[in-house]
Protein backbone atom coordinates (compact mmCIF):
# COMPACT_ATOMS: atom_id res chain seq x y z
CA UNK A 1 0.00 0.00 0.00
CA UNK A 2 2.60 2.57 1.11
CA UNK A 3 4.68 1.80 -2.50
CA UNK A 4 1.46 2.19 -4.04
CA UNK A 5 1.29 5.85 -2.61
CA UNK A 6 4.52 7.02 -3.60
CA UNK A 7 4.37 5.58 -6.86
CA UNK A 8 0.76 7.87 -7.05
CA UNK A 9 2.50 10.47 -5.80
CA UNK A 10 5.77 10.46 -7.87
CA UNK A 11 3.73 10.19 -10.79
CA UNK A 12 1.67 13.21 -9.80
CA UNK A 13 4.55 15.37 -9.55
CA UNK A 14 5.84 14.57 -12.98
CA UNK A 15 2.58 15.47 -14.32
CA UNK A 16 1.79 18.44 -12.45
CA UNK A 17 5.80 19.74 -12.53
CA UNK A 18 7.72 18.46 -14.99
CA UNK A 19 10.14 20.97 -15.09
CA UNK A 20 11.35 20.58 -11.42
CA UNK A 21 12.67 17.59 -12.96
CA UNK A 22 14.55 19.64 -16.70
CA UNK A 23 17.81 20.23 -17.04
CA UNK A 24 17.56 23.70 -15.28
CA UNK A 25 18.19 21.99 -11.91
CA UNK A 26 19.65 25.09 -10.55
CA UNK A 27 17.51 25.31 -6.84
CA UNK A 28 16.43 21.60 -6.21
CA UNK A 29 14.71 21.16 -2.94
CA UNK A 30 14.47 18.57 -0.47
CA UNK A 31 11.59 16.93 -1.74
CA UNK A 32 12.50 17.39 -5.23
CA UNK A 33 16.05 15.77 -4.84
CA UNK A 34 14.46 12.90 -2.67
CA UNK A 35 11.94 12.55 -5.79
CA UNK A 36 14.63 12.02 -8.36
CA UNK A 37 16.42 9.86 -6.20
CA UNK A 38 13.04 7.40 -6.20
CA UNK A 39 12.64 7.75 -9.89
CA UNK A 40 15.75 7.05 -10.86
CA UNK A 41 17.95 4.92 -8.87
CA UNK A 42 19.68 2.04 -10.40
CA UNK A 43 19.37 -0.08 -7.83
CA UNK A 44 14.88 0.75 -6.90
CA UNK A 45 15.08 -0.82 -10.60
CA UNK A 46 17.42 -3.64 -9.74
CA UNK A 47 15.02 -4.46 -6.97
CA UNK A 48 11.35 -4.09 -8.48
CA UNK A 49 13.62 -6.50 -11.77
CA UNK A 50 14.01 -9.32 -8.44
CA UNK A 51 10.68 -9.31 -7.61
CA UNK A 52 9.29 -9.19 -11.11
CA UNK A 53 11.50 -12.32 -11.21
CA UNK A 54 10.11 -13.97 -7.80
CA UNK A 55 6.62 -13.25 -9.20
CA UNK A 56 6.95 -14.78 -12.70
CA UNK A 57 8.57 -18.09 -10.62
CA UNK A 58 5.26 -18.21 -8.11
CA UNK A 59 3.18 -18.47 -11.58
CA UNK A 60 5.48 -21.49 -13.45
CA UNK A 61 4.54 -23.29 -10.16
CA UNK A 62 1.25 -22.43 -10.33
CA UNK A 63 1.73 -23.75 -13.70
CA UNK A 64 2.81 -27.01 -12.77
CA UNK A 65 -0.53 -27.66 -11.07
CA UNK A 66 -2.78 -27.13 -14.53
CA UNK A 67 -3.39 -29.53 -17.18
CA UNK A 68 -0.47 -29.34 -20.11
CA UNK A 69 -1.48 -30.02 -24.15
CA UNK A 70 1.14 -31.03 -25.99
CA UNK A 71 0.80 -31.58 -29.86
CA UNK A 72 3.15 -33.81 -31.43
CA UNK A 73 4.02 -34.69 -35.22
CA UNK A 74 6.10 -36.77 -37.01
CA UNK A 75 7.16 -37.90 -40.48
CA UNK A 76 9.38 -41.13 -41.00
CA UNK A 77 10.55 -43.37 -44.10
CA UNK A 78 11.78 -46.84 -42.96
CA UNK A 79 12.01 -48.53 -46.86
CA UNK A 80 15.15 -48.69 -49.01
CA UNK A 81 16.42 -44.94 -49.55
CA UNK A 82 17.91 -46.60 -52.93
CA UNK A 83 14.07 -47.09 -53.98
CA UNK A 84 11.60 -45.00 -52.71
CA UNK A 85 8.20 -46.61 -51.45
CA UNK A 86 5.80 -44.91 -50.17
CA UNK A 87 4.40 -47.84 -48.68
CA UNK A 88 7.24 -47.71 -45.74
CA UNK A 89 6.07 -44.03 -45.53
CA UNK A 90 4.25 -43.30 -42.26
CA UNK A 91 2.71 -39.71 -41.04
CA UNK A 92 1.56 -39.61 -36.89
CA UNK A 93 0.15 -36.73 -35.10
CA UNK A 94 -0.53 -37.15 -31.48
CA UNK A 95 -2.37 -34.82 -28.85
CA UNK A 96 -1.63 -35.58 -25.26
CA UNK A 97 -2.95 -33.91 -21.54
CA UNK A 98 -1.35 -34.48 -18.56
CA UNK A 99 -1.82 -33.14 -14.98
CA UNK A 100 -0.60 -34.05 -12.00
CA UNK A 101 -2.55 -35.80 -9.55
CA UNK A 102 -1.13 -36.09 -6.12
CA UNK A 103 2.80 -34.88 -4.83
CA UNK A 104 1.75 -34.85 -0.96
CA UNK A 105 1.64 -31.19 -0.81
CA UNK A 106 4.92 -30.10 -2.19
CA UNK A 107 3.77 -28.07 -5.32
CA UNK A 108 1.65 -26.01 -2.53
CA UNK A 109 4.46 -25.71 -0.23
CA UNK A 110 6.56 -24.42 -3.00
CA UNK A 111 4.38 -22.35 -4.17
CA UNK A 112 4.02 -21.40 -0.38
CA UNK A 113 7.59 -20.84 0.09
CA UNK A 114 7.86 -18.51 -3.64
CA UNK A 115 4.97 -16.25 -1.34
CA UNK A 116 7.11 -16.16 1.55
CA UNK A 117 10.25 -14.38 -1.01
CA UNK A 118 7.81 -12.28 -2.94
CA UNK A 119 6.78 -10.62 0.14
CA UNK A 120 10.19 -10.32 1.44
CA UNK A 121 11.59 -9.36 -2.12
CA UNK A 122 8.65 -6.31 -1.85
CA UNK A 123 10.20 -5.75 1.47
CA UNK A 124 13.57 -5.88 -0.14
CA UNK A 125 12.39 -3.17 -2.52
CA UNK A 126 10.45 -1.23 -0.25
CA UNK A 127 14.14 -1.14 2.11
CA UNK A 128 15.83 0.05 -1.04
CA UNK A 129 13.42 2.80 -1.15
CA UNK A 130 14.40 3.99 2.35
CA UNK A 131 17.68 3.29 1.81
CA UNK A 132 18.21 5.57 -1.52
CA UNK A 133 16.08 8.32 -0.07
CA UNK A 134 17.90 8.37 3.32
CA UNK A 135 20.82 8.64 1.08
CA UNK A 136 19.90 11.88 -0.92
CA UNK A 137 18.46 13.38 2.16
CA UNK A 138 22.41 12.76 3.95
CA UNK A 139 23.90 13.93 0.43
CA UNK A 140 21.72 16.90 0.04
CA UNK A 141 22.28 18.29 3.41
CA UNK A 142 25.74 17.68 2.80
CA UNK A 143 26.06 20.14 0.04
CA UNK A 144 23.99 22.51 2.01
CA UNK A 145 26.60 22.84 4.59
CA UNK A 146 29.50 22.83 2.19
CA UNK A 147 27.18 26.24 0.42
CA UNK A 148 27.14 27.43 4.02
CA UNK A 149 30.82 27.26 4.84
CA UNK A 150 31.46 28.83 1.68
CA UNK A 151 29.23 32.12 2.76
CA UNK A 152 31.24 31.68 6.24
CA UNK A 153 34.44 31.97 3.98
CA UNK A 154 32.85 34.97 1.62
CA UNK A 155 31.95 36.98 4.87
CA UNK A 156 35.60 36.18 6.74
CA UNK A 157 37.26 37.31 3.32
CA UNK A 158 35.02 40.95 3.45
CA UNK A 159 35.75 41.29 6.77
CA UNK A 160 39.89 40.75 6.49
CA UNK A 161 39.37 42.40 3.09
CA UNK A 162 38.05 45.61 5.30
CA UNK A 163 40.41 45.11 8.16
CA UNK A 164 43.34 45.50 5.24
CA UNK A 165 41.70 48.67 3.71
CA UNK A 166 41.50 50.18 7.50
CA UNK A 167 45.11 49.38 8.11
CA UNK A 168 46.25 50.94 5.11
CA UNK A 169 44.12 53.48 5.88
CA UNK A 170 45.99 53.71 9.66
CA UNK A 171 49.62 53.10 7.82
CA UNK A 172 49.20 56.47 5.59
CA UNK A 173 48.05 58.82 8.42
CA UNK A 174 50.95 57.39 10.17
CA UNK A 175 48.79 55.91 13.05
CA UNK A 176 50.13 51.97 12.62
CA UNK A 177 52.50 50.02 11.71
CA UNK A 178 53.72 48.39 7.83
CA UNK A 179 53.88 45.00 9.90
CA UNK A 180 50.19 45.12 10.48
CA UNK A 181 49.53 45.80 6.96
CA UNK A 182 51.36 42.78 5.58
CA UNK A 183 50.03 40.68 8.69
CA UNK A 184 46.32 41.91 7.31
CA UNK A 185 47.40 41.09 3.25
CA UNK A 186 48.41 37.39 4.85
CA UNK A 187 45.53 37.38 6.42
CA UNK A 188 43.30 38.14 2.55
CA UNK A 189 45.79 36.14 1.00
CA UNK A 190 44.94 32.66 3.12
CA UNK A 191 41.11 33.56 3.24
CA UNK A 192 40.96 33.78 -0.49
CA UNK A 193 42.94 30.25 -0.52
CA UNK A 194 40.26 28.88 1.90
CA UNK A 195 37.37 30.38 -0.15
CA UNK A 196 38.74 28.21 -2.86
CA UNK A 197 38.67 24.93 -0.77
CA UNK A 198 35.04 26.39 -0.01
CA UNK A 199 33.79 26.36 -3.44
CA UNK A 200 35.67 22.78 -4.69
CA UNK A 201 34.20 21.11 -1.62
CA UNK A 202 30.77 22.60 -3.21
CA UNK A 203 31.38 20.51 -6.51
CA UNK A 204 32.46 17.45 -4.96
CA UNK A 205 29.09 17.55 -2.82
CA UNK A 206 27.54 17.88 -6.17
CA UNK A 207 28.71 14.68 -7.26
CA UNK A 208 27.94 13.06 -4.49
CA UNK A 209 24.39 14.42 -4.82
CA UNK A 210 24.13 13.73 -8.13
CA UNK A 211 25.39 9.62 -7.62
CA UNK A 212 22.70 9.84 -4.56
CA UNK A 213 19.78 10.58 -6.94
CA UNK A 214 20.63 8.15 -9.64
CA UNK A 215 20.51 11.16 -12.54
CA UNK A 216 23.03 12.41 -15.19
CA UNK A 217 22.05 16.44 -14.81
CA UNK A 218 25.44 17.99 -16.58
CA UNK A 219 26.78 20.87 -15.22
CA UNK A 220 27.13 22.05 -11.98
CA UNK A 221 23.70 22.78 -9.96
CA UNK A 222 22.48 24.32 -6.83
CA UNK A 223 19.91 23.45 -3.62
CA UNK A 224 17.20 25.50 -2.30
CA UNK A 225 18.32 26.67 1.07
CA UNK A 226 14.98 27.26 2.16
CA UNK A 227 15.31 24.65 5.17
CA UNK A 228 18.91 25.28 6.24
CA UNK A 229 18.12 26.74 9.20
CA UNK A 230 15.21 24.44 10.54
CA UNK A 231 15.78 21.75 13.16
CA UNK A 232 13.97 18.48 12.42
CA UNK A 233 11.68 16.78 14.53
CA UNK A 234 13.08 15.72 18.32
CA UNK A 235 13.05 12.27 18.72
CA UNK A 236 10.46 10.15 20.67
CA UNK A 237 10.89 7.93 23.50
CA UNK A 238 13.55 5.20 22.35
CA UNK A 239 12.19 2.06 23.61
CA UNK A 240 9.46 3.13 21.41
CA UNK A 241 11.10 4.11 19.04
CA UNK A 242 12.54 0.70 18.95
CA UNK A 243 9.34 -1.56 19.23
CA UNK A 244 7.94 1.06 15.79
CA UNK A 245 11.18 -0.32 14.11
CA UNK A 246 10.83 -3.79 14.71
CA UNK A 247 7.22 -3.61 13.43
CA UNK A 248 8.37 -1.07 10.71
CA UNK A 249 11.94 -2.21 9.42
CA UNK A 250 11.81 -3.87 5.91
CA UNK A 251 14.54 -5.78 5.86
CA UNK A 252 13.59 -7.40 9.43
CA UNK A 253 9.98 -8.02 8.10
CA UNK A 254 11.88 -9.49 4.98
CA UNK A 255 13.74 -12.17 7.43
CA UNK A 256 10.61 -12.73 9.17
CA UNK A 257 9.07 -13.86 5.68
CA UNK A 258 12.70 -15.83 5.39
CA UNK A 259 12.19 -17.49 8.40
CA UNK A 260 8.32 -18.85 7.51
CA UNK A 261 10.04 -19.61 4.24
CA UNK A 262 12.58 -21.74 5.63
CA UNK A 263 9.84 -23.42 7.86
CA UNK A 264 8.37 -24.46 4.61
CA UNK A 265 11.54 -25.45 3.20
CA UNK A 266 12.26 -28.21 5.70
CA UNK A 267 8.76 -29.66 5.29
CA UNK A 268 9.03 -29.53 1.24
CA UNK A 269 12.47 -31.53 2.27
CA UNK A 270 11.23 -34.29 4.36
CA UNK A 271 8.18 -35.00 1.78
CA UNK A 272 11.24 -35.21 -1.15
CA UNK A 273 10.92 -39.07 -1.31
CA UNK A 274 6.89 -39.14 -1.46
CA UNK A 275 5.51 -41.11 -4.26
CA UNK A 276 3.79 -38.98 -7.41
CA UNK A 277 0.97 -39.40 -9.47
CA UNK A 278 0.57 -38.20 -12.65
CA UNK A 279 -2.73 -38.80 -14.92
CA UNK A 280 -2.56 -38.58 -18.88
CA UNK A 281 -4.75 -38.88 -22.14
CA UNK A 282 -4.11 -38.37 -25.30
CA UNK A 283 -5.02 -39.56 -29.44
CA UNK A 284 -3.06 -40.42 -31.86
CA UNK A 285 -3.86 -40.40 -35.79
CA UNK A 286 -1.53 -42.32 -38.22
CA UNK A 287 -1.64 -43.12 -41.75
CA UNK A 288 1.05 -45.37 -43.97
CA UNK A 289 0.18 -46.00 -47.73
CA UNK A 290 -1.12 -48.77 -47.89
CA UNK A 291 -2.46 -49.15 -45.49
CA UNK A 292 -5.34 -46.23 -44.39
CA UNK A 293 -5.43 -44.21 -41.46
CA UNK A 294 -4.76 -45.69 -37.61
CA UNK A 295 -6.74 -43.74 -34.70
CA UNK A 296 -5.35 -44.83 -31.30
CA UNK A 297 -6.56 -43.37 -27.97
CA UNK A 298 -5.21 -43.93 -24.62
CA UNK A 299 -5.50 -42.74 -20.87
CA UNK A 300 -3.44 -43.76 -18.09
CA UNK A 301 -2.42 -43.24 -14.32
CA UNK A 302 1.25 -43.05 -13.98
CA UNK A 303 2.55 -43.54 -10.14
CA UNK A 304 6.58 -42.75 -9.31
CA UNK A 305 7.73 -44.21 -5.68
CA UNK A 306 11.53 -42.95 -4.86
CA UNK A 307 12.89 -46.22 -3.64
CA UNK A 308 16.54 -45.46 -2.98
CA UNK A 309 17.96 -41.85 -3.42
CA UNK A 310 21.55 -42.63 -2.04
CA UNK A 311 20.88 -40.44 0.59
CA UNK A 312 19.50 -36.86 -1.46
CA UNK A 313 16.91 -36.61 1.02
CA UNK A 314 18.55 -36.86 4.28
CA UNK A 315 21.19 -34.34 2.60
CA UNK A 316 18.37 -32.02 1.26
CA UNK A 317 16.37 -32.18 5.10
CA UNK A 318 19.65 -31.37 6.40
CA UNK A 319 20.80 -28.41 4.16
CA UNK A 320 17.16 -27.00 4.84
CA UNK A 321 17.30 -27.16 8.66
CA UNK A 322 20.72 -25.40 8.34
CA UNK A 323 19.72 -22.79 6.63
CA UNK A 324 16.78 -21.96 8.89
CA UNK A 325 18.89 -22.07 11.30
CA UNK A 326 21.03 -19.57 9.84
CA UNK A 327 17.94 -17.20 8.94
CA UNK A 328 16.75 -17.09 12.42
CA UNK A 329 20.35 -15.91 13.25
CA UNK A 330 20.63 -13.16 10.67
CA UNK A 331 17.03 -12.31 12.20
CA UNK A 332 18.69 -12.15 15.74
CA UNK A 333 21.78 -10.21 14.65
CA UNK A 334 19.40 -7.68 12.76
CA UNK A 335 16.70 -7.39 15.63
CA UNK A 336 20.03 -6.28 18.00
CA UNK A 337 21.39 -4.30 15.49
CA UNK A 338 18.04 -2.31 14.99
CA UNK A 339 18.25 -1.54 18.72
CA UNK A 340 21.65 -0.49 18.29
CA UNK A 341 21.17 1.90 15.24
CA UNK A 342 18.09 3.79 16.73
CA UNK A 343 19.52 4.42 19.98
CA UNK A 344 22.55 5.86 18.49
CA UNK A 345 20.67 8.10 16.13
CA UNK A 346 18.27 9.54 18.84
CA UNK A 347 21.15 10.24 21.31
CA UNK A 348 23.06 11.73 18.24
CA UNK A 349 19.94 13.43 17.20
CA UNK A 350 19.51 14.87 20.93
CA UNK A 351 23.26 15.96 20.86
CA UNK A 352 23.15 18.01 17.62
CA UNK A 353 20.20 19.88 18.67
CA UNK A 354 21.62 20.80 22.29
CA UNK A 355 24.64 22.21 20.18
CA UNK A 356 22.51 23.94 17.63
CA UNK A 357 20.90 25.84 20.83
CA UNK A 358 24.70 26.70 22.26
CA UNK A 359 26.47 27.69 19.01
CA UNK A 360 23.62 29.87 18.20
CA UNK A 361 24.07 31.79 21.24
CA UNK A 362 28.07 31.17 20.17
CA UNK A 363 27.73 33.29 16.75
CA UNK A 364 25.83 35.82 18.58
CA UNK A 365 28.53 36.68 21.07
CA UNK A 366 31.29 36.19 18.31
CA UNK A 367 29.63 39.14 15.84
CA UNK A 368 29.34 41.77 19.22
CA UNK A 369 33.07 40.64 19.69
CA UNK A 370 34.05 41.71 16.16
CA UNK A 371 32.10 44.69 15.82
CA UNK A 372 33.96 45.72 19.62
CA UNK A 373 37.54 44.56 18.01
CA UNK A 374 36.54 46.39 14.93
CA UNK A 375 35.70 49.83 16.46
CA UNK A 376 38.87 49.66 19.23
CA UNK A 377 41.10 49.34 16.02
CA UNK A 378 39.42 51.74 13.68
CA UNK A 379 40.13 54.59 16.75
CA UNK A 380 43.80 53.50 17.20
CA UNK A 381 43.52 51.53 20.85
CA UNK A 382 43.11 48.09 19.03
CA UNK A 383 45.25 45.25 18.54
CA UNK A 384 45.20 44.05 14.86
CA UNK A 385 46.04 40.74 16.46
CA UNK A 386 42.21 41.08 18.44
CA UNK A 387 40.59 41.99 15.08
CA UNK A 388 41.80 39.21 12.97
CA UNK A 389 41.15 36.65 16.24
CA UNK A 390 37.58 38.34 16.04
CA UNK A 391 37.20 37.50 12.54
CA UNK A 392 38.53 33.88 12.75
CA UNK A 393 36.52 33.46 15.95
CA UNK A 394 33.25 34.60 14.16
CA UNK A 395 33.67 32.06 10.76
CA UNK A 396 34.52 29.34 13.65
CA UNK A 397 31.35 30.13 15.67
CA UNK A 398 29.47 29.64 12.32
CA UNK A 399 30.88 26.99 11.00
CA UNK A 400 29.83 24.95 14.39
CA UNK A 401 26.76 26.04 14.08
CA UNK A 402 26.05 24.71 10.74
CA UNK A 403 27.81 21.75 11.38
CA UNK A 404 25.62 20.82 14.34
CA UNK A 405 22.50 21.92 12.12
CA UNK A 406 24.07 19.53 9.47
CA UNK A 407 24.85 16.89 12.11
CA UNK A 408 20.89 17.22 13.03
CA UNK A 409 19.48 16.52 9.67
CA UNK A 410 22.13 13.91 9.44
CA UNK A 411 20.95 12.12 12.41
CA UNK A 412 17.50 12.97 11.62
CA UNK A 413 17.56 10.95 8.31
CA UNK A 414 19.73 8.11 10.42
CA UNK A 415 16.72 7.59 12.81
CA UNK A 416 14.45 7.95 9.45
CA UNK A 417 16.48 5.11 8.05
CA UNK A 418 17.17 2.86 11.42
CA UNK A 419 12.91 3.27 11.72
CA UNK A 420 12.49 1.91 8.24
CA UNK A 421 10.97 4.73 7.44
CA UNK A 422 10.96 7.12 4.37
CA UNK A 423 11.82 10.99 5.42
CA UNK A 424 9.02 13.01 6.31
CA UNK A 425 9.50 15.13 3.48
CA UNK A 426 7.73 12.52 1.60
CA UNK A 427 4.84 11.31 1.28
CA UNK A 428 3.84 8.07 3.34
CA UNK A 429 7.54 8.47 4.78
CA UNK A 430 5.54 8.56 8.48
CA UNK A 431 4.76 5.29 10.00
CA UNK A 432 1.49 4.08 8.79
Amino acid sequence: MLMRKISITLTLLLLLCPAAYSQDVSGLSLEECLTLALLNHPSLTKAKASTRDIAAQLESLRAAKRVTVSLTGSARYNGDYDYWDDRYHTETLSLTASKLLYDTGRNKLQQDIRRESLQGSRESERNTMVSVAANAKRAYYDLVLKILNRDVEQEKLANLEEHLKTAQGLYEVGNSSFIEVTKAQADVASARVSLLKAENDILVSQEALRVAMGTDISGPFNVALSTELLLPQPAEDVDTLIAHALEDRPDYRKLMHDVRGSELSVKNAARASSPTITGSAGSSLSRREGSGTTNDYNIGISVNIPVVDGGSMKAGLESARAQLESVNADAESLRQSITYSVRSAALSLTNATDRVRSSEASVKYAEENLELARGRYEVGVGDPLELSDAVSTLASSRYAYYQALYDAQTARANLDEALGHLPPELDGGTRE
